[in-house]
């Protein structure tokens, strides 16, 4: 078989809009793959190329808007940033929030001072951007952590998988922090969450009722200290009180 390279000009029908083109033959045997590479003019192949290149960009934000939806609480969806009942101050601060010296944010307040929808609103924005991250509840994981030793697996799977999601997301939103009952089993599952985003400098974005120094009188004497020591260090605490 022999390759002929550098063949004259060919003239084609372009299959899309019908008009002359020419192109560069290329023999390879009995065959003219120039003709079989060069269906469409130049006009016509970059038109293909460009709309193939917007679709996978819109099947791309389809994809992380149905992360999105399925990661943030449905109520929290529709959060509007113009409406009078929304703390648009906090909102102002949270968004320009990012990780650097202080890897760890906290929103500790009253209620009613739009914490969890500054939360879902800066979740929702990193997911778009194609950040890994976690939604959870101070409730949800103690239930995780209650249910993570349970006889059934269809129980204590979903509780494990949970736990680890947490533990290794990118980012990690914890909700109601102090909400929950501080169990044994509870104290010792946010501890390994805890630490091991602290070591490997993983982002949690947190909400609380209450300063996370308050907890020092419903955690164990054992694990007191080293739970509210993680959840300040490299931590900025916006104070909404």
């Amino acid at each position: 078989m022999t390759t002929e390279m550098n063949e004259p000009m060919e003239r084609g029908i372009c299959l899309t809009c019908g008009q002359v083109f020419f192109y560069e033959s290329m023999i390879v045997g009995k065959f003219d793959l120039g003709k079989l590479l060069n269906d469409d003019c130049l006009a016509c192949t970059a038109g293909k190329k460009e709309r193939q290149l917007q679709e996978a960009k819109n099947d791309l934000r389809e994809r992380r808007e149905e992360m999105v939806r399925a990661t943030i609480p449905p109520d929290l969806l529709d959060t509007d940033i113009a409406h009078e009942g929304f703390n648009y101050g906090l909102w102002s601060v949270v968004s320009i929030w990012g990780p650097s010296r202080d890897f760890w944010l906290g929103l500790v307040g009253d209620a009613s001072k739009s914490k969890t929808r500054c939360m879902a609103l800066l979740a929702a924005r990193l997911i778009r951007q194609g950040v890994r991250c976690e939604w959870t509840t101070a409730n949800r994981l103690r239930d995780a952590a209650s249910d993570r030793n349970h006889r059934l697996y269809d129980v204590a799977g979903p509780a494990r998988a949970h736990l680890a999601d947490c533990k290794h997301a990118a980012w990690l939103f914890l909700d109601d922090l102090g909400k929950n009952d501080w169990s044994p089993a509870f104290e010792s599952q946010f501890f390994q969450i805890l630490d091991h985003r602290k070591n490997y400098r993983l982002p949690l974005v947190f909400s609380s009722n209450a300063h996370p120094s308050a907890f020092s009188q419903l955690i164990s004497s054992v694990n007191a200290s080293p739970i509210i020591g993680r959840l300040l260090d490299r931590t900025t605490i916006i104070d909404l009180f």
